[in-house]
Protein backbone atom coordinates (compact mmCIF):
# COMPACT_ATOMS: atom_id res chain seq x y z
CA UNK A 1 0.00 0.00 0.00
CA UNK A 2 1.26 3.70 -0.10
CA UNK A 3 0.45 5.15 3.11
CA UNK A 4 -2.77 7.60 3.43
CA UNK A 5 -2.24 8.60 -1.15
CA UNK A 6 -4.89 6.59 -3.04
CA UNK A 7 -3.27 4.73 -6.27
CA UNK A 8 -4.31 7.44 -8.76
CA UNK A 9 -2.88 9.96 -6.17
CA UNK A 10 0.39 8.25 -5.89
CA UNK A 11 0.46 7.93 -10.09
CA UNK A 12 -0.38 11.42 -10.23
CA UNK A 13 2.58 12.44 -8.20
CA UNK A 14 4.96 10.28 -10.00
CA UNK A 15 4.24 11.52 -13.19
CA UNK A 16 4.51 15.02 -11.73
CA UNK A 17 7.86 14.59 -10.17
CA UNK A 18 9.34 13.83 -13.61
CA UNK A 19 7.56 16.14 -15.43
CA UNK A 20 9.48 18.69 -12.85
CA UNK A 21 12.73 16.74 -12.92
CA UNK A 22 12.87 17.13 -16.42
CA UNK A 23 12.02 20.64 -15.69
CA UNK A 24 14.60 21.94 -13.90
CA UNK A 25 17.54 19.46 -14.94
CA UNK A 26 18.31 21.57 -17.84
CA UNK A 27 19.72 24.37 -15.69
CA UNK A 28 21.21 22.12 -13.64
CA UNK A 29 23.69 21.11 -16.27
CA UNK A 30 26.52 18.45 -15.37
CA UNK A 31 26.14 19.05 -11.87
CA UNK A 32 27.37 16.17 -9.48
CA UNK A 33 25.22 16.32 -6.57
CA UNK A 34 26.59 15.62 -2.89
CA UNK A 35 23.65 15.04 -1.53
CA UNK A 36 19.71 13.95 -1.54
CA UNK A 37 17.25 14.38 1.31
CA UNK A 38 13.83 12.95 0.99
CA UNK A 39 11.63 14.46 2.89
CA UNK A 40 8.12 15.87 4.38
CA UNK A 41 5.52 12.72 4.07
CA UNK A 42 6.58 10.94 1.53
CA UNK A 43 8.60 8.43 2.28
CA UNK A 44 5.95 7.09 4.66
CA UNK A 45 3.74 7.39 1.29
CA UNK A 46 5.10 5.86 -1.21
CA UNK A 47 5.31 1.34 -1.44
CA UNK A 48 8.66 -0.29 -2.03
CA UNK A 49 7.51 -0.21 -5.59
CA UNK A 50 6.55 3.27 -6.19
CA UNK A 51 9.86 4.20 -4.43
CA UNK A 52 11.93 3.17 -6.80
CA UNK A 53 9.87 4.50 -9.50
CA UNK A 54 10.62 7.81 -8.02
CA UNK A 55 14.65 6.78 -7.52
CA UNK A 56 14.59 5.83 -11.04
CA UNK A 57 13.63 9.02 -12.13
CA UNK A 58 16.27 11.47 -10.44
CA UNK A 59 18.91 8.95 -11.41
CA UNK A 60 17.45 9.44 -14.95
CA UNK A 61 17.86 13.58 -14.57
CA UNK A 62 20.90 13.78 -12.08
CA UNK A 63 23.80 12.70 -11.51
CA UNK A 64 25.29 11.97 -7.64
CA UNK A 65 28.56 12.00 -6.53
CA UNK A 66 30.06 8.42 -5.46
CA UNK A 67 30.05 9.22 -1.83
CA UNK A 68 26.66 11.48 -1.66
CA UNK A 69 24.86 11.44 1.63
CA UNK A 70 21.60 10.20 0.65
CA UNK A 71 19.18 10.80 4.11
CA UNK A 72 15.40 9.80 4.04
CA UNK A 73 13.03 11.52 6.45
CA UNK A 74 10.60 8.48 7.87
CA UNK A 75 8.22 7.96 11.34
CA UNK A 76 8.95 4.79 13.27
CA UNK A 77 5.83 3.42 12.20
CA UNK A 78 6.98 3.89 9.07
CA UNK A 79 10.02 1.58 8.87
CA UNK A 80 9.22 -1.76 7.51
CA UNK A 81 11.43 -4.45 5.96
CA UNK A 82 10.28 -3.99 2.15
CA UNK A 83 10.57 -0.37 2.79
CA UNK A 84 13.88 -0.69 4.26
CA UNK A 85 15.20 -3.20 1.38
CA UNK A 86 13.63 -0.31 -1.21
CA UNK A 87 15.54 2.45 0.38
CA UNK A 88 19.05 0.25 0.63
CA UNK A 89 18.59 -0.48 -2.92
CA UNK A 90 18.31 2.67 -4.10
CA UNK A 91 20.93 3.98 -2.33
CA UNK A 92 19.65 5.53 1.07
CA UNK A 93 22.68 5.66 3.52
CA UNK A 94 21.71 7.85 6.21
CA UNK A 95 17.69 7.28 7.89
CA UNK A 96 16.53 10.36 10.13
CA UNK A 97 13.77 9.25 12.09
CA UNK A 98 11.23 11.34 14.34
CA UNK A 99 11.34 9.51 17.48
CA UNK A 100 10.18 13.11 19.71
CA UNK A 101 9.58 10.74 23.11
CA UNK A 102 9.13 7.48 24.45
CA UNK A 103 6.97 8.10 27.11
CA UNK A 104 3.23 7.41 26.11
CA UNK A 105 1.66 9.77 27.79
CA UNK A 106 4.06 12.37 26.00
CA UNK A 107 3.58 11.13 22.69
CA UNK A 108 -0.15 10.98 22.94
CA UNK A 109 -0.41 14.50 23.90
CA UNK A 110 2.31 15.41 20.78
CA UNK A 111 -0.47 13.56 18.78
CA UNK A 112 2.12 10.56 17.58
CA UNK A 113 1.02 7.68 16.36
CA UNK A 114 3.37 5.20 17.33
CA UNK A 115 4.27 3.21 20.34
CA UNK A 116 6.90 4.39 22.99
CA UNK A 117 8.90 1.24 21.88
CA UNK A 118 8.51 1.73 18.07
CA UNK A 119 11.59 3.88 17.91
CA UNK A 120 13.72 0.90 19.29
CA UNK A 121 12.33 -1.58 17.03
CA UNK A 122 12.51 0.91 14.35
CA UNK A 123 16.52 1.32 14.75
CA UNK A 124 17.39 -2.14 15.27
CA UNK A 125 15.16 -2.89 11.94
CA UNK A 126 17.25 -0.20 9.69
CA UNK A 127 20.54 -1.22 11.30
CA UNK A 128 19.76 -5.48 10.74
CA UNK A 129 19.45 -3.92 7.03
CA UNK A 130 22.28 -2.72 6.98
CA UNK A 131 21.86 1.15 7.50
CA UNK A 132 24.77 2.69 9.94
CA UNK A 133 24.20 6.64 9.55
CA UNK A 134 21.08 7.25 11.87
CA UNK A 135 19.68 10.26 13.31
CA UNK A 136 16.85 10.55 15.81
CA UNK A 137 14.79 13.94 16.58
CA UNK A 138 13.69 14.43 19.90
CA UNK A 139 10.68 17.30 21.45
CA UNK A 140 11.40 19.58 24.42
CA UNK A 141 9.74 22.10 26.65
CA UNK A 142 5.86 21.39 25.44
CA UNK A 143 3.09 21.62 28.44
CA UNK A 144 3.59 19.37 31.66
CA UNK A 145 7.37 18.28 30.51
CA UNK A 146 10.07 19.42 32.85
CA UNK A 147 13.99 18.80 33.03
CA UNK A 148 13.84 15.17 34.83
CA UNK A 149 11.60 14.11 32.32
CA UNK A 150 13.56 15.44 29.66
CA UNK A 151 16.67 13.47 30.93
CA UNK A 152 14.98 9.95 30.81
CA UNK A 153 14.23 10.51 27.13
CA UNK A 154 17.55 11.27 26.54
CA UNK A 155 19.14 8.89 28.29
CA UNK A 156 16.53 6.38 26.46
CA UNK A 157 17.70 7.99 22.92
CA UNK A 158 21.21 7.57 23.85
CA UNK A 159 21.08 4.09 24.13
CA UNK A 160 19.92 3.31 20.85
CA UNK A 161 23.23 5.09 20.06
CA UNK A 162 22.48 7.29 16.94
CA UNK A 163 25.24 9.33 15.57
CA UNK A 164 23.43 12.08 15.31
CA UNK A 165 20.25 13.58 17.34
CA UNK A 166 18.52 16.99 16.96
CA UNK A 167 16.35 18.04 19.69
CA UNK A 168 13.92 20.87 19.24
CA UNK A 169 11.86 23.07 21.60
CA UNK A 170 8.29 22.66 21.19
CA UNK A 171 6.42 25.57 19.11
CA UNK A 172 2.69 25.41 19.36
CA UNK A 173 1.26 24.78 15.94
CA UNK A 174 -2.65 26.44 14.97
CA UNK A 175 -4.53 23.31 14.01
CA UNK A 176 -2.88 21.02 16.20
CA UNK A 177 -4.84 19.36 19.14
CA UNK A 178 -2.00 20.58 21.36
CA UNK A 179 -1.12 24.15 19.75
CA UNK A 180 -5.22 24.82 19.55
CA UNK A 181 -5.09 23.72 23.48
CA UNK A 182 -2.35 26.31 24.00
CA UNK A 183 -4.37 29.09 22.04
CA UNK A 184 -7.08 28.90 24.71
CA UNK A 185 -5.05 28.68 27.99
CA UNK A 186 -6.60 24.59 28.45
CA UNK A 187 -2.64 23.91 28.27
CA UNK A 188 0.76 26.03 30.04
CA UNK A 189 4.04 25.94 28.46
CA UNK A 190 7.30 25.63 30.94
CA UNK A 191 8.59 28.86 31.60
CA UNK A 192 10.90 29.81 29.24
CA UNK A 193 13.84 29.55 32.03
CA UNK A 194 12.46 25.67 32.42
CA UNK A 195 12.92 25.57 28.60
CA UNK A 196 16.35 26.88 28.59
CA UNK A 197 17.37 24.44 31.76
CA UNK A 198 16.27 21.39 29.46
CA UNK A 199 18.50 22.98 26.63
CA UNK A 200 21.43 22.71 29.48
CA UNK A 201 20.17 19.41 30.53
CA UNK A 202 20.48 18.35 27.02
CA UNK A 203 24.19 20.22 26.27
CA UNK A 204 25.62 18.56 29.56
CA UNK A 205 23.89 15.08 28.34
CA UNK A 206 25.47 14.27 24.79
CA UNK A 207 28.48 16.40 25.82
CA UNK A 208 29.26 13.72 28.24
CA UNK A 209 28.17 10.96 25.62
CA UNK A 210 30.98 11.99 22.73
CA UNK A 211 28.10 14.53 20.96
CA UNK A 212 29.23 17.65 19.76
CA UNK A 213 26.61 20.42 19.40
CA UNK A 214 27.39 21.94 15.79
CA UNK A 215 24.14 23.47 15.29
CA UNK A 216 21.82 25.14 18.13
CA UNK A 217 19.29 22.09 17.70
CA UNK A 218 21.56 19.71 15.99
CA UNK A 219 24.59 17.12 17.89
CA UNK A 220 26.80 14.17 16.59
CA UNK A 221 29.64 12.31 17.13
CA UNK A 222 32.24 12.83 14.94
CA UNK A 223 32.20 12.88 11.36
CA UNK A 224 28.47 12.70 11.53
CA UNK A 225 27.40 15.66 10.74
CA UNK A 226 24.10 16.09 8.50
CA UNK A 227 26.01 17.38 5.61
CA UNK A 228 22.68 18.44 3.47
CA UNK A 229 21.55 20.69 6.43
CA UNK A 230 24.99 22.21 6.38
CA UNK A 231 24.10 22.92 2.77
CA UNK A 232 20.95 24.96 4.38
CA UNK A 233 23.10 26.76 7.05
CA UNK A 234 26.23 27.81 4.76
CA UNK A 235 23.63 28.95 2.18
CA UNK A 236 24.94 26.54 -0.77
CA UNK A 237 22.91 25.95 -3.76
CA UNK A 238 20.70 23.45 -3.69
CA UNK A 239 17.24 21.97 -5.98
CA UNK A 240 13.94 21.50 -4.55
CA UNK A 241 11.05 19.18 -5.94
CA UNK A 242 7.81 18.33 -5.11
CA UNK A 243 4.82 20.26 -4.02
CA UNK A 244 6.08 22.88 -0.67
CA UNK A 245 9.34 22.21 -2.15
CA UNK A 246 11.84 25.06 -1.84
CA UNK A 247 15.33 25.95 -3.76
CA UNK A 248 18.29 28.22 -4.09
CA UNK A 249 19.89 28.06 -7.34
CA UNK A 250 22.23 30.90 -8.97
CA UNK A 251 21.29 34.65 -7.85
CA UNK A 252 17.55 32.98 -7.88
CA UNK A 253 15.19 31.26 -5.25
CA UNK A 254 12.33 29.95 -5.50
CA UNK A 255 9.03 28.06 -3.69
CA UNK A 256 6.98 25.81 -5.24
CA UNK A 257 3.12 25.20 -4.62
CA UNK A 258 1.94 23.96 -1.42
CA UNK A 259 -1.10 21.72 -2.43
CA UNK A 260 -0.13 18.66 -4.27
CA UNK A 261 -2.90 19.22 -6.57
CA UNK A 262 -1.70 22.58 -7.62
CA UNK A 263 1.66 21.93 -8.54
CA UNK A 264 0.89 18.70 -10.41
CA UNK A 265 -2.05 20.68 -12.28
CA UNK A 266 0.98 23.36 -13.16
CA UNK A 267 3.33 20.25 -14.20
CA UNK A 268 0.67 18.69 -16.55
CA UNK A 269 0.16 21.88 -17.92
CA UNK A 270 3.82 22.85 -18.94
CA UNK A 271 4.43 25.37 -16.36
CA UNK A 272 6.69 26.14 -13.65
CA UNK A 273 5.12 24.73 -10.17
CA UNK A 274 6.26 27.52 -8.27
CA UNK A 275 3.73 30.36 -5.85
CA UNK A 276 7.49 32.26 -5.73
CA UNK A 277 10.54 33.20 -7.15
CA UNK A 278 12.64 36.36 -6.73
CA UNK A 279 16.15 37.60 -6.96
CA UNK A 280 17.99 38.04 -3.82
CA UNK A 281 18.63 41.62 -3.03
CA UNK A 282 22.14 42.61 -1.35
CA UNK A 283 19.85 42.95 2.22
CA UNK A 284 18.22 39.64 2.05
CA UNK A 285 21.85 37.84 1.23
CA UNK A 286 23.22 39.15 4.12
CA UNK A 287 20.25 38.79 6.71
CA UNK A 288 20.48 34.92 5.46
CA UNK A 289 24.49 34.75 5.71
CA UNK A 290 23.97 36.26 9.45
CA UNK A 291 20.95 34.59 10.63
CA UNK A 292 21.48 31.00 8.94
CA UNK A 293 25.52 31.29 10.21
CA UNK A 294 24.88 32.22 13.59
CA UNK A 295 22.63 28.73 14.88
CA UNK A 296 26.49 27.03 13.71
CA UNK A 297 29.18 26.57 17.08
CA UNK A 298 31.82 27.86 14.37
CA UNK A 299 29.80 30.79 13.64
CA UNK A 300 29.35 32.88 10.38
CA UNK A 301 32.97 31.97 9.06
CA UNK A 302 34.51 34.48 6.22
CA UNK A 303 36.01 31.25 4.45
CA UNK A 304 32.66 29.86 3.80
CA UNK A 305 31.92 33.00 1.68
CA UNK A 306 33.64 35.38 -1.13
CA UNK A 307 35.40 38.34 -0.55
CA UNK A 308 33.04 40.55 -2.28
CA UNK A 309 29.95 39.33 -0.15
CA UNK A 310 32.15 39.11 3.57
CA UNK A 311 33.08 42.42 3.11
CA UNK A 312 28.90 43.28 2.43
CA UNK A 313 28.67 41.38 5.25
CA UNK A 314 31.13 43.33 7.72
CA UNK A 315 30.28 46.71 6.35
CA UNK A 316 25.85 46.18 7.21
CA UNK A 317 26.89 44.41 10.18
CA UNK A 318 30.02 45.48 11.74
CA UNK A 319 28.58 47.71 14.17
CA UNK A 320 25.88 45.32 15.43
CA UNK A 321 28.51 43.04 15.82
CA UNK A 322 30.40 45.03 18.12
CA UNK A 323 27.42 46.12 20.29
CA UNK A 324 26.44 42.10 20.65
CA UNK A 325 30.08 41.43 21.82
CA UNK A 326 30.08 44.28 23.90
CA UNK A 327 27.51 42.43 26.09
CA UNK A 328 28.85 39.01 25.71
CA UNK A 329 26.25 37.67 23.05
CA UNK A 330 28.91 37.02 20.09
CA UNK A 331 32.21 37.17 19.57
CA UNK A 332 35.02 36.95 17.23
CA UNK A 333 36.59 33.33 15.93
CA UNK A 334 40.29 33.47 14.96
CA UNK A 335 39.23 33.60 11.29
CA UNK A 336 37.53 37.02 11.96
CA UNK A 337 34.01 35.61 11.79
CA UNK A 338 31.51 35.80 15.02
CA UNK A 339 29.96 33.22 16.89
CA UNK A 340 27.46 32.93 19.41
CA UNK A 341 29.12 31.79 22.83
CA UNK A 342 27.84 28.43 23.89
CA UNK A 343 26.09 30.01 27.08
CA UNK A 344 23.63 32.12 24.38
CA UNK A 345 22.99 28.97 22.38
CA UNK A 346 19.53 27.87 23.36
CA UNK A 347 18.36 31.97 22.72
CA UNK A 348 19.97 32.21 19.33
CA UNK A 349 16.80 33.66 17.51
CA UNK A 350 16.74 36.65 20.41
CA UNK A 351 20.69 37.57 19.89
CA UNK A 352 19.88 37.23 15.88
CA UNK A 353 17.16 39.12 16.56
CA UNK A 354 18.83 41.76 18.47
CA UNK A 355 21.98 42.02 15.47
CA UNK A 356 19.31 42.32 12.95
CA UNK A 357 17.57 45.20 14.85
CA UNK A 358 21.13 46.86 16.01
CA UNK A 359 22.21 46.58 11.90
CA UNK A 360 18.99 48.12 10.56
CA UNK A 361 18.95 50.98 12.70
CA UNK A 362 22.53 52.13 11.37
CA UNK A 363 21.08 51.47 7.91
CA UNK A 364 18.13 53.57 8.56
CA UNK A 365 20.61 56.60 10.08
CA UNK A 366 22.39 56.76 6.62
CA UNK A 367 24.57 53.84 6.48
CA UNK A 368 25.90 53.52 2.78
CA UNK A 369 24.15 50.68 0.75
CA UNK A 370 25.61 48.55 -1.76
CA UNK A 371 24.34 46.81 -4.23
CA UNK A 372 26.15 43.57 -5.79
CA UNK A 373 25.31 41.28 -8.48
CA UNK A 374 26.72 37.84 -6.94
CA UNK A 375 27.00 33.96 -7.67
CA UNK A 376 26.08 31.94 -4.41
CA UNK A 377 27.39 28.58 -6.26
CA UNK A 378 31.08 28.19 -4.63
CA UNK A 379 33.45 26.37 -6.32
CA UNK A 380 35.77 23.51 -4.25
CA UNK A 381 38.12 21.81 -6.71
CA UNK A 382 36.31 20.72 -9.73
CA UNK A 383 33.08 20.08 -8.43
CA UNK A 384 30.28 22.60 -7.15
CA UNK A 385 28.77 21.69 -3.11
CA UNK A 386 25.51 20.95 -4.66
CA UNK A 387 22.54 19.44 -3.51
CA UNK A 388 19.43 18.13 -4.96
CA UNK A 389 16.38 18.10 -2.41
CA UNK A 390 12.97 16.59 -2.41
CA UNK A 391 10.11 17.56 -0.13
CA UNK A 392 6.50 16.82 -0.12
CA UNK A 393 3.18 17.27 1.24
CA UNK A 394 0.17 14.67 1.54
CA UNK A 395 -2.76 15.60 -0.20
Amino acid sequence: SSGSLSAAAVERYLEAMAREAGLRAPSVGHVRFTSVFFGGGTPSALSARHFRRLWATLNRHFTLEPAAEVTLEANPESVRPALLEAWVEAGVNRLSMGAQSFDPRELEMLGRIHSAARPAEAVALARAHGFRRLSLDLMFGFPGHDPERWRATIEAALELDPGHLSAYCYIPEPGTPLGDAVGRGEQRLPEPEVQADMYDVLALHLGAAGYRCYETSNFCRPNEEARHNLVYWLRRPYLGLGPSAHGLWGEERYGNFYAMARWAGALEARVPPESEREVESERSLAQEIVMLGLRLADGVDPADHSERIWLMVERRYRRAFERAQASGRLERTERGGVRIPPRFRFVADDVVARVEADAESGASAGGPGLDLDHDPVQRKGATQRLTLVRRASYL
